[in-house]
């Protein structure tokens, strides 16, 4: 990675006139060989993960549907994905950006990002995001840097990854800041070394907390009560997140920082989440200061129109930090957000 850290200016400045051009044109009109439609991303803790789709749609479902649009090179590569509706880029997508635009050079691949005008943005106070590829293309570091072609630390004080595939299959995650010191995760899961497992479709399963080749217990702020040794995840069939659950190293359940230790998910057929149902560390509903249940309603484009807060009992209730109980979101014709309104358990505004 020490080599990652110098010369790169030159191929960042390129890259970042190569990703201007793309972002300038008009959006992707061509065959379903090279553009490829998906309503959701697949689920991922760590920046190793490739990007991918989850339920695809056809170009025609795309006209109307809010969709991830992935696009390719003639060698199959990945070139782009821009969250959309039809052909206009929308500005609220778990990517963080409206559109990612990808380039590759001397074994890197090179990552910038716009808004949905079109027009490039910082994610997490980094201009480009340039991974380093081994001969075979696989993802082995990955570097910040600044629009200068300086190398920075991302919002999580992270400046660069390092990435083995151990040999029982795990990949071994590092982090390290400006001084090549290991870093932690971020600041609400400090965890260093993590290795992740992945099942035979891909999706992930678990990431775990290792010091040296010891699974261990982080039992310091935010790690609870009993310590975080992995978190664990169950997915659908299609990649859809239906469970998130925190383990000690004997597996117990552990709460976060944010006092749970497991969340369920209930996935419509297009993949959207309808339900999240909280709990702690005593496999219990969430209690005290939150409220354990979530419901999401979504309008015929895929996106959300109104979030519940509901207690344990699936009635609608104020937040106890926040008074709302429900909020509701307005869109405009092409999918860009216009109002949000907060509603008390009685249906007055706040």
């Amino acid at each position: 990675m020490k080599k990652m850290k110098h010369g790169l200016v030159g191929i960042i400045g390129l890259a970042l006139a190569i990703g201007l051009i793309s972002c300038n044109q008009p959006a992707e009109q061509n065959s379903e060989v090279s553009v490829a439609y998906f309503r959701h991303m697949l689920f991922s803790e760590t920046p190793y993960d490739a990007l991918k789709g989850t339920y695809p749609l056809t170009s025609d479902e795309a006209q109307n549907i809010n969709h991830y649009r992935f696009t390719y090179n003639e060698d199959g590569s990945l070139k782009s994905v821009a969250y959309m509706r039809a052909d206009e880029l929308l500005g609220y997508s778990s990517l963080g950006a409206a559109k990612i635009v990808i380039t590759y050079e001397n074994g890197t691949e090179i990552q910038h990002f716009f808004n949905k005008d079109g027009e490039p943005q910082e994610l997490g106070g980094v201009f480009s995001r340039v991974y380093e590829l081994d001969d075979d293309g696989n993802r082995v570091g990955l570097s910040f840097y600044d629009q200068d072609g300086n190398l920075v630390e991302n919002r999580n004080n992270i400046a660069y990854y390092v990435w083995n595939v151990m040999d029982d299959g795990m990949v071994q995650e590092k982090r390290y800041n400006l001084k090549d010191e290991e870093t932690v995760m971020n600041p609400f899961c400090p965890f260093y070394e993590l290795r992740f497992s992945y099942d035979e479709n891909g999706y992930a399963v678990r990431m775990a907390n290792y010091m040296g080749d010891t699974l261990y217990d982080c039992t310091v702020e935010n790690c609870g009560d009993v310590g975080v040794s992995y978190f664990s995840f169950e997915n659908n069939e299609h990649g859809g997140l239906q469970q998130f659950s925190v383990h000690n190293t004997v597996g117990q359940l552990s709460n976060l920082y944010w006092g749970w230790a497991k969340f369920k998910n209930t996935l419509d057929e297009y993949g959207n989440i309808i339900e999240s149902v909280y709990f702690d560390q005593d496999d219990e509903y969430l209690a005290g200061n939150n409220l354990p249940v979530n419901q999401y309603v979504y309008d015929e484009h895929g996106a959300v129109i109104e979030r519940r807060y509901l207690n344990a009992d699936k009635e609608v209730t104020e937040h106890p930090n926040s008074g709302i109980a429900i909020l509701k979101y307005a869109y405009d014709k092409h999918g860009h957000p216009t109002d949000t309104l907060r509603l008390n358990a009685a249906m007055e505004e706040i």
